[in-house]
């Protein structure tokens, strides 16, 4: 395995050759050299950051920005000073990429500040209102592998802050309590003059950090309660509820022996902390992608594109324009000429398809022509299949098992705490056992698993960001223990999304005037066979581009495209299209052909290709026992083929599936051990049948909002990876989980026995977190299939 240059992401070399991971990450690295901001590097200090993939080839629509620009000016002209805006950022993740942003918008008449925050993904924009402009410095911003939209509020982005501000407080508290219970285990005499005071101010504090942080887990804990499940957040609840009202009663009787106020404010501290850490990790991998969806959510009416229509409020015979790159969100009729589509979503078959006015296009079907295509209605949204596949993601699936270990530890604190009260009440003590009681309650909360388990979910998620893997679910690595089969999508998932161009060097040959005509036939195009050769022109196209102008194509559905470029005419498309309106020779090799004035220049063939690592990966999967199949919506014979290829059963590769299908057959395979890998939105309903999901991003992909991982890089090998991490998380938490029983046993009998103190909770409480930690942080790195 290899590392890439510019990002640092393992794997596998090949096309690209042996220092990057991808076209962008190589054009990138290209344009940083050239612009002198080799420091970018020095500051980035090896971290492997998200590979670049196409992003600076992509044509993006920034005509939200102008109305956000001309609000922001007005608001600075209305208070004065600067203009302000926040945008979220794709790609940033480092303080390498901070600086860089930093320093590209300095470069602007007008800039005044850019802030970009890695742990948000967004960047925050001052300049002078009327003097910069912002569209070029974004357009500039992703030739460097960023991506800018809309900031956006979203529930995570409001459930972070709250959990933030409550980790904040909750520190103060904390401090507080400690600061004014230590003078009574110091041995502060009860007629000193501040004694109530103290003894005040540490209830108090106790109080707040129980309103504050006790009811985050409170509320969690008893929801759950509601829906008939457990969560580890019950147990939380309950030795705090115990910790407090026995403090409070402990406080009005005078007895300092139920007084645990600093244990509460502490308690709520680390186990916020805890989860703040789980948290977070999720939330910015759920925030790193900013592509729009490519289902719209309203389409402009024919008849007047200034008026949109819901997507939901389509009716048949709306006469509705599409956008380029859009998906149809309902079926219908192409009502006018000539355009191709896409029908991998719904097929699995990655070739454009040619459709002529008259033809009945599929819900889902990708408008891949440059211009917008009139389409008639013949469905409504809600009946649409499309609807179904698009659905949000159901709630968090729980890990398994959990529910029922929960139950049994439960019971068994509950039976001890009552036994300890039974036991001390009949020899007479009820005070000793109501303090054994609350003791009990006490120190058997999770506090060591609370933090311990965080810290193991993110040592994991770490691991794999290093080979462009992101968890987006918190309870993905118990569930892969559980993997026994892994079922994958065929094209986009086994095998890239766009075809591989065979002869690289056909591209690197050319002039500068076939190069810049071959640049200008393939920009703004969404045809996977045009998207590989701008890839391929990296950044000698773009400098062309740049230079001369985009030119202004004009698009033959079906046969290919061309463009003037002084007093030639050049043509990409299918071998022996001349340039115009007829059709392409129906006996020519597979290839794409660069013509001036008629004449070849220059020929290109593709293949689709396998991505890199999938034989060795495969492999590596078979051998340690795990079931493979291939569910694809692709022809029957293409996936046979793929199986003999990568010898797989035949029998266990299967094509021609339509979504429900897929769905149906992994529900038929799965007895909550499988894992699904696929790409497109006829693999929706094969996600929700399956226990853990994962994605490969891909140009316009949507399965990322549902998928328990992600990946951005361009190979598979990380897959017996992943499998391998999560099993060294599971060792580090099953050591956590034997130390937390030693620990639990020992102090519960210590508290049974009545002799648990509130000053001994408190100091046993942060060192069995601190012990818990390192434990997991050992193990982790010990066993981290990445540390081999």
């Amino acid at each position: 395995m290899a590392s890439c240059a510019h990002c640092g992401t393992e794997f596998s070399a090949g096309a690209v050759g042996e220092r990057f991971c991808c076209r962008g990450c190589e054009y990138v690295a290209e344009l940083i050299a050239e612009q002198g901001f080799e420091q970018f590097y020095a500051l980035k200090q090896g971290l492997a950051v998200a590979p670049v993939r196409s992003r600076p080839f992509e044509e993006h629509d920034y005509s939200w920005l102008g109305p956000k620009v001309l609000e922001a000016e007005r608001r600075a002209g209305d208070h004065g000073g600067a203009a302000r805006l926040e945008l979220r950022l794709e790609g940033i993740s480092c303080v390498g990429c901070v600086w860089l942003v930093e320093k590209l918008f300095a470069r602007y008449p007008g800039s005044l500040r850019a802030a970009a925050h890695p742990a948000s993904g967004r960047v925050h924009l001052e300049w002078v209102p009327g003097q910069c402009a912002l569209e070029p410095f974004l357009r500039e911003l992703c030739q460097f592998g960023y991506v800018a939209a809309p900031a956006g509020a979203t529930g995570g982005d409001r459930a972070a802050r709250h959990l933030t501000a409550r980790l904040g407080l909750c520190g103060a508290f904390a401090l507080n309590t400690m600061a004014f219970s230590l003078p009574v285990y110091l041995g502060m005499s009860e007629d000193f003059e501040f004694a109530g005071l103290f003894q005040l101010i540490a209830f108090l504090s106790a109080t707040l950090a129980l309103l504050v942080g006790g009811g985050y887990f409170m509320d969690r804990a008893w929801r759950a309660v509601r829906a008939g499940s457990l969560h580890i957040d019950l147990p939380i609840a309950l030795g705090l509820m115990a910790g407090y009202l026995g403090s409070v009663a402990g406080w009005v009787l005078g007895s300092e022996r139920l007084m645990y106020f600093d244990f509460v404010s502490i308690f709520v501290f680390l186990m916020l902390g805890g989860r703040y850490l789980q948290t977070m990790a999720v939330e910015r991998n759920r925030r790193r992608l900013v592509r729009q969806h490519p289902v719209p959510a309203a389409v402009p009416r024919a008849a007047d594109p200034d008026i949109t229509v819901g997507r939901e409020n389509i009716v048949p015979g709306l006469r509705f324009l599409l956008d380029p790159g859009q998906a149809l969100p309902v079926s219908g009729v192409l009502a006018a000429d000539e355009a191709d589509f896409s029908l991998e979503w719904i097929y699995g078959e990655a070739a454009a398809v040619r459709f002529a006015a008259g033809s009945r296009l599929p819900a889902g079907a990708i408008l891949l022509s440059r211009t917008r295509a009139v389409v008639e209605a013949d469905d409504r949204w809600e009946n649409s299949l499309l609807e179904k596949l698009t659905a949000p993601a159901s709630d968090e699936r729980r890990a398994p098992g959990l529910d029922q270990l929960l139950r049994i530890y439960l019971i068994g604190v509950l039976l001890a705490g009552v036994l300890a009260l039974a036991f001390w009440g009949w020899r007479g003590a009820w005070l000793t056992g109501v303090q054994a009681m609350i003791s009990v309650f006490v120190v058997s909360c999770p506090c060591a698993l609370g933090v311990a388990i965080p810290l193991a979910d993110d040592m994991a998620a770490a691991a794999m960001e290093r080979v462009g893997v992101f968890v987006r679910s918190a309870t993905l690595w118990p569930r892969l223990q559980r993997v026994r089969r892994v079922i994958f999508d065929k094209t986009g998932t086994l095998t890239l999304e766009r075809p591989v161009l065979e002869n690289p060097d056909a591209v690197c040959g050319l002039d500068d005037a076939a190069a810049l005509a071959l640049a200008r036939l393939t920009r703004s195009s969404l045809h996977p066979a045009a998207r590989s050769l701008l890839e391929t022109l990296g950044n000698r196209g773009q400098k062309l581009l740049a230079k001369e102008g985009p030119g202004e194509p004009r698009e033959f559905p079906g046969r290919g495209v061309c463009v003037m470029t002084g007093d030639d005419q050049w043509s990409l498309g299918k071998a022996g299209w001349a340039g115009d309106g007829s059709d392409a020779a129906a006996d020519g090799p597979p290839a794409s052909e660069l013509r001036m004035n008629g004449q070849l220049r220059a020929s290109f063939c593709f293949r689709e290709s396998l991505r890199p690592g999938a034989l060795a990966m495969l492999r590596s999967l078979e051998r340690n026992g795990l079931s493979l199949h291939i569910l694809s919506g692709d022809h029957p014979a293409k996936v046979q083929q793929l199986a003999r290829v990568l010898g797989l059963p035949l029998d266990r590769a299967l094509g021609g599936l339509s979504p429900e299908e897929k769905a149906a057959r992994v529900q038929e395979l799965d007895c909550q051990d499988t894992l699904y890998l696929g790409d497109g939105a006829n693999d929706s309903l094969a996600f929700d049948a399956a226990l853990v999901t994962g994605t490969p991003v891909v140009d316009r992909s949507l399965l990322e909002s549902k998928a328990d991982f992600y990946l951005l890089g361009s190979g598979l090998t990380f897959l017996p990876g992943l499998l391998g991490t999560a099993a060294a998380r599971a060792a580090a938490v099953r050591a956590a989980f034997g130390f937390a029983l030693v620990y639990n046993f020992t102090t519960v009998v210590i508290s049974m026995a009545g002799r648990m103190s509130p000053l001994l909770a408190a100091i046993l409480m942060p060192l069995s977190s601190i012990a818990s930690i390192l434990i997991v942080a050992t193990i982790s790195r010990r066993k981290s299939p990445n540390n081999s």
